[in-house]
């Protein structure tokens, strides 16, 4: 992926967000919420959730090579800008919309979401639009299919982050694909995973 301005992402950013100083003219090279996966030249986002909270870990991502944070807190570091959100989980997902440079809006999003039957419906869907000879991927639970590759996408229970969702939507993009068919778990909804997808079609199978 082409490495992206900061500035660019955070004055692409459509909601509110703060900063103690001017957005400074760096280059981000990718997006990280894992402070372990942090390398030189990442923007590091800190969300707070669970049992972690990624603002503990803002010290760690930057000598990791974060060179900007985004989180939530009242709070300024040393070596690097830190933009105020929030909400770093929806942050998270439009920046991450921003640095593969919006995916979803070059592609038709078909959404199947509801209690039962998600990824049913998604796998029914996406092999409908094949065999009609339209161009379609697909993101479930349990893989990401981008033409002839199928990806694991984990733990086969929810959403993937948004950050892989935007990457997979990217490569399919990249593949000449049309139509994308997402599965979206209360989770993905709740979480702000999927936000930044901008939905064309909404399909639910149960409440």
């Amino acid at each position: 992926m082409t490495p992206v301005k900061l500035q660019k992402l955070i004055n692409d950013l459509p909601v509110s967000w703060e900063c103690e100083t001017d957005i400074p003219d760096i280059t981000i090279h990718s997006i990280q919420f894992d402070s372990r996966k942090v390398k030189k030249g990442d923007l590091f986002v800190a969300e707070s959730g669970g049992s972690v909270d990624g603002h503990n870990f803002i010290q760690n991502a930057v000598e990791n090579g974060a060179v900007a944070v985004v989180g939530t807190r009242q709070m300024s570091i040393p070596n690097a800008p830190y933009i105020r959100v929030e909400d770093a989980r929806e942050a998270l997902a439009y920046l991450a919309a921003s640095y593969y440079d919006h995916p979803a809006r070059k592609l038709t999003m078909i959404g199947v979401t509801g209690t039962d039957g998600k990824t049913t419906t998604s796998n029914l869907i996406h092999h409908i639009l094949k065999t009609a000879g339209i161009q379609a991927g697909m993101i479930s639970t349990v893989n990401a299919v981008i033409g002839d590759e199928e990806i694991d996408t984990g733990f086969h229970v929810t959403t993937p982050e948004a950050t892989d969702i935007q990457r997979y939507l990217s490569r399919m993009v990249d593949a000449g694909l049309s139509t994308v068919v997402l599965e979206t778990t209360s989770h993905g909804l709740a979480q702000h995973r999927v936000t930044g997808c901008e939905y064309d079609i909404a399909v639910v199978t149960n409440i």
